[in-house]
């Protein structure tokens, strides 16, 4: 199968291409073609990455068959085979960091969130008060084998004292003849005695604690992005899923005009994006923030997934659940246990790619992809995910990418991209509905009462109470207006010049939601009573509320 990048746009004489996103643990395939003077997504894949590719042709051939003229059926793996293709995939393997700091809570704790939020791997730390000698140290560092060193410690207006020595400690770990660059991202004031031990090996990039109240990882989180693209496949950037996903999503917001954020979860790597109208983007990459992620298997994560689950599972049992994920990312679960806890998991890796953020406010519509979210069996689960995890503040869109086509197109050009995603964004996207979620609401308190009008339905009534959700059917398609009187000093985001706030929302294949759960999500201590609560919230997705009289 060749990974050629076609355009989407100029198709072969059979009018189809193929899109293809090739992950770590999974591949998706989706049939694009020409039906009836319009491009349609005609039929959508998904396999484990390891198995034949020739077996990803014959399942979309399968889906296709029935609906496709008598004539061409006997020949149309053929026809699928030979379709241009255009191909995104997760990178081979993440660019390898080793951390050398002054202080592990301070300085090593800004550099790792730019880091990992840049898709780096860190593979070693060493900083000036984790306890080792110095010859430890060294052993250690010597024993890595990074693709680029990262130094950091120390504010601007003065050079901290393990510094230099710890310049002098990467410096010697690192060899003289080793390519891996070494990035000083520490004092200014401490960069000549830095460079002075390393020499030309030497790059200068932003301090991450400028001053001593003041962090700001996003300028080296640049830096560091851009000098990960240029490494590890410098002539495919584009066709790097991660990167690839982003360009979609800034698509999206740049011919819709909405405000989006986009998230996927795949087995390695995990990619968050928000992007405005004026095509703004923002963003970050975790290169080992995927659901097969072994920071899920580490550091009491089998406690916190436990947690999220509505039925009591032993932990043991869920720490065995997330060490079959990591080792087996490609397999599907195989009970309700095991699926409880992948979706569990989902969340608390939703809640962490953004709780730097707080409150995610002021978005139009969140796109979900990754397998994990867009593959779930209901799309109520996937709804869930995004709600827990995420927290979209005010009034959202959500949807799926389903199909896994954002990623295979946005490694096109840009104008082939904004062509293509206009020609399909109806069949690339599944709408979920939308969300109403508020905050601040107190214990026992109405929250909010909701009006929903709809053109030749009778005008409906919903009262959410504080610390639950309530759905409404909402079909694919409709939409409707809706009047929200808040409770008094409940907030939808953003200052609030009146209690009554009118939106016009759209539906989907869950429809409405209405939310006055905390932000973010709080949970009783004792199991029995957080159990409760978690149910309550489940069953919420598939029960109608009472009309309010």
């Amino acid at each position: 199968m060749s990974d050629a990048p076609s355009s989407a746009v100029e198709p072969t004489s059979t009018e189809c291409s193929l899109l293809v996103d090739v992950g770590s643990a999974w591949t998706k395939a989706s049939l694009v073609a020409r039906a009836h003077g319009a491009w349609r997504v005609v039929a959508a894949a998904a396999q484990p990455s390891d198995w034949p590719r020739a077996e990803l042709v014959r399942s979309l051939a399968a889906a296709l068959r029935p609906a496709v003229d008598p004539q061409l059926a006997d020949r149309l793996e053929d026809v699928i085979a030979d379709a241009a293709r255009i191909v995104c995939r997760t990178p081979a393997r993440p660019g390898r960091l080793v951390l050398v700091a002054v202080a592990h809570d301070v300085s090593a704790a800004a550099a790792r969130q730019a880091a990992e939020s840049a898709g780096w791997l860190v593979i070693e730390e060493a900083t000036a008060d984790d306890g080792r000698s110095i010859v430890q140290r060294l052993e250690t560092l010597r024993q890595a084998d990074p693709d680029a060193w990262l130094l950091v410690g120390g504010f601007d207006d003065e050079v901290p004292a393990h510094a230099v020595d710890l310049a002098a400690l990467a410096a010697a770990a690192r060899g003289p003849d080793a390519e891996a660059p070494i990035i000083w991202a520490g004092s200014s004031a401490a960069e000549p005695a830095v460079r002075a031990l390393v020499g030309d090996a030497l790059q200068i990039a932003p301090n991450p604690r400028p001053g001593r109240s003041l962090r700001d990882a996003e300028p080296l989180r640049h830096h560091l992005e851009t000098l990960l693209q240029g490494m590890v496949e410098p002539r495919g950037v584009r066709r790097l899923a991660p990167i690839a996903f982003r360009r979609a999503v800034g698509a999206v917001a740049r011919n819709t005009g909405l405000r989006v954020v986009g998230v996927d979860l795949g087995a390695r790597y995990a990619t968050w994006v928000r992007a405005d109208a004026d095509g703004t983007l923002a963003g970050r990459v975790f290169a080992a923030g995927g659901i097969a992620s072994s920071q899920l298997v580490t550091g009491g994560m089998a406690a916190r997934v436990g947690r999220q689950l509505s039925y009591a599972i032993d932990d043991l049992a869920v720490a065995d659940a997330l060490q079959n994920l990591r080792s087996r990312p490609g397999a599907l679960p195989q009970t309700e246990d095991e699926l409880a806890v992948a979706q569990a998991a989902a969340r608390v890796r939703l809640e962490q790619m953004t709780a730097e953020d707080g409150a995610l406010e002021g978005i139009d519509l969140v796109i979900g992809a990754g397998r994990v979210i867009a593959g779930v069996p209901a799309p109520s689960q996937a709804m869930a995910i995004l709600l827990d995890g995420l927290r979209p503040l005010g009034v959202t869109q959500l949807a799926i990418d389903a199909a896994g086509v954002l990623g295979p197109l946005g490694s096109l050009d840009v104008d082939e991209l904004d062509d293509a995603l206009v020609a399909i964004l109806g069949d690339a996207l599944i709408p979920l509905g939308s969300a109403v979620v508020c905050r601040d609401a107190r214990p026992g308190q109405t929250a909010m009462r909701v009006a929903v009008r709809r053109p030749g339905w009778h005008e409906e009534r919903i009262a959410v109470r504080a610390g639950t959700l309530v759905r409404h059917p909402l079909p694919r398609g409709a939409r409707a207006d809706l009047e929200i009187e808040l409770a008094p000093g409940v907030s939808l985001g953003g200052p609030r010049r009146t209690p009554v706030v009118c939106a016009e929302v759209t539906g989907g294949s869950v429809g409405l939601v209405f939310d006055a759960r905390d932000i973010p999500l709080a949970l009783p201590r004792r199991a029995d009573d957080r159990r409760v609560v978690l149910a309550g919230w489940r069953d919420a997705f598939t029960l109608d509320p009472e009309p309010v009289r």
